[in-house]
């Protein structure tokens, strides 16, 4: 990922190469075993059981290299350094077992126009034996960033929130930044580097999204077999401090919404909801 990042970094400099509004249209492919080694130092990572099942934010980090490859294109006309990952939809279809080799495919779509800019989405599909077990969208903002051929796309407003009284409380130390980066390859200097943070507008270092909505997936232990899991990043999380995480529908185990939140403004992190997939 080291590479990926310094050739994104080159990009957004004032001299970096200039493409036209387009989006590139390219894929890629590739097959990965699931190895018990990495995963179980993911699961230690984000308080995950360690079970046969793997957890869907551990394929979303199989597969975050390629969708970084393609977001890091020259031809991509949005930069990627300084993008904000804003949303996420897994469509889990089926278990994924260690020990099984996961098939990916990765690609772009958009660009779609957003309130606040342009977004990019990162599709991806995974498959295991020829059956299909994952559907991603990942979603991207450039904030600030408009280009004319912007894909018009609905953006639902959030929903107020109302912070519950938290049924759990999440010290989070500057260290979870390495952890998570050497669990999951993403090396991105704003959650490892208090200058770089700095430089992108933050006051120190900020968790990885995917950390606290993976935790979260993982307090609230879905027992279903296949689901929808959404997740939309508001508030970024400031290393260190203290966050707090409910419940705020539905039950442990089965269909519910939860938040981890800011405890002090009441503002809301992450919000996430499991729903059950039906036919």
């Amino acid at each position: 990922m080291l590479p990926v990042y310094a050739k994104a970094l080159l990009k957004a400099l004032p001299l970096g190469t200039r493409t036209g509004p387009d989006l590139p249209r390219r894929a890629l492919d590739r097959s990965v075993p699931i190895e018990a080694d990495a995963y179980a130092g993911f699961t230690s990572v984000v308080g995950a059981g360690l079970s046969n099942i793997v957890h869907p934010g551990y394929l979303h980090v199989l597969a975050f290299p390629l969708s970084m490859q393609l977001l890091s294109d020259p031809e991509v006309p949005l930069p990627m350094m300084g993008m904000v990952h804003i949303g996420n939809r897994i469509d889990v279809l089926g278990p994924v077992h260690i020990g099984d080799s996961v098939d990916m495919h990765v690609e772009l779509a958009g660009p779609f126009q957003h309130p606040s800019g342009t977004t990019i989405e990162v599709n991806v599909l995974m498959k295991v034996e020829g059956v299909l077990k994952l559907r991603e969208t990942s979603t991207y903002l450039a904030k600030g960033k408009k280009l004319p051929n912007a894909e018009p796309k609905d953006h639902a407003p959030r929903e107020e929130f109302i912070a519950p009284q938290h049924t759990a409380l999440w010290r989070l130390d500057p260290i979870i930044g390495k952890r998570y980066a050497h669990a999951s390859g993403d090396y991105n200097p704003i959650h490892l580097n208090g200058l770089a943070a700095k430089g992108f507008g933050f006051p120190r270092v900020i968790a990885h999204g995917m950390y606290g909505a993976s935790r979260a997936l993982s307090a609230v232990d879905t027992r279903l077999e296949s689901y929808r899991w959404d997740v939309s990043f508001a508030k970024p999380v400031l290393l260190p401090s203290t966050v707090g995480f409910a419940i705020t529908e539905g039950r442990r185990h089965f269909a519910s919404t939860f938040a981890i939140f800011d405890l002090k403004s009441g503002k809301p992190h992450i919000l996430s909801e499991v729903s059950e997939l039906r036919d």
